[in-house]
């Protein structure tokens, strides 16, 4: 019973909860459960901080915090909106694309910031937020731009394709052009910044069970603790790819709207 008393007090492996919510409070029985919206807030506060403060001051000569600003800026309006959108509404939805990819790349960077520890994309009510947000957005614009009936043509009929075949791919590019988008956009997301954050939480226990374990383990916490250092570095670049591709679909999503053609 002694060695079971003491073998409690030694290492417990962190719960799935624990990753994802603030420690219980009180007596146990309340679960602080805001940890996601916190960060949330003071991610968009930080956000918008930030651009504030790199554009109060334009100069000619820019400040690094000005030339920090405009670089992500100039990121994303060079590379995705006008890549893909064209010249004209690529600078006119450069604003919109920089926001989204901004807020998805803080919030999934919670992941790596001590104390935090948690992609806020890792709760599925976010990426289903975000996906559901675009997809509101481009149809509203196709619609707007071609007619309901056109847009559905748009979206729906494949051009040169003989007629008899249209009965099986109408409900088919229904299906993925109108339905699933938002869902595969949010699955994407929400997957991708879930399971990397339950691998760096998995390195971490193993190398806080070596080191509180002592002896040999001391010489084996080298595995687990080198596989953090490359799963934190891992991470960073997912974290960061995973907000260009968001942004990347939504410039084509809303590309496909705008465009006059299947």
């Amino acid at each position: 019973m002694a060695a079971a008393a003491e073998g409690d007090e030694g290492f417990h492996a962190p719960t799935v909860e624990h990753s994802f919510f603030f420690d219980r409070l009180g007596d146990g029985t309340v679960i602080a459960s805001v940890k996601a919206m916190v960060l949330l807030i003071l991610g968009s506060i930080l956000i918008i901080a930030f651009f504030v403060a790199s554009a109060r001051k334009a100069a000619v000569r820019p400040t690094k915090l000005q030339y920090l600003g405009e670089s992500i800026y100039g990121f994303v309006r060079n590379g995705i909106a006008i890549e893909v959108l064209g010249g004209k509404e690529g600078r006119k939805w450069a604003g919109f694309l920089t926001t989204m990819f901004s807020f998805i790349l803080v919030m999934n960077l919670w992941e790596l910031i001590p104390v935090a520890q948690l992609p806020v994309t890792s709760h599925f009510a976010i990426p289903v937020f975000l996906a559901l947000l675009v997809w509101v957005i481009y149809n509203v614009v196709g619609i707007k731009k071609h007619g309901l009936g056109g847009y559905l043509r748009l979206q729906t009929i494949i051009p040169g394709v003989p007629i008899a075949m249209h009965a099986l791919l109408i409900p088919i590019e229904f299906l993925s052009n109108i339905i699933l988008r938002p869902f595969t956009q949010a699955v994407r997301l929400f997957a991708n910044m879930f399971a990397g954050h339950m691998l760096v939480a998995v390195a971490a226990t193993g190398l806080i069970f070596q080191l509180e374990s002592g002896g040999i383990n001391y010489a084996i916490a080298i595995l687990p603790g080198i596989a953090s250092i490359g799963l934190v570095f891992f991470e960073l670049l997912v974290c960061a790819l995973q907000a260009y591709v968001f942004t990347l679909l939504t410039a084509i999503y809303l590309e496909g709207s705008l465009a006059d053609s299947h």
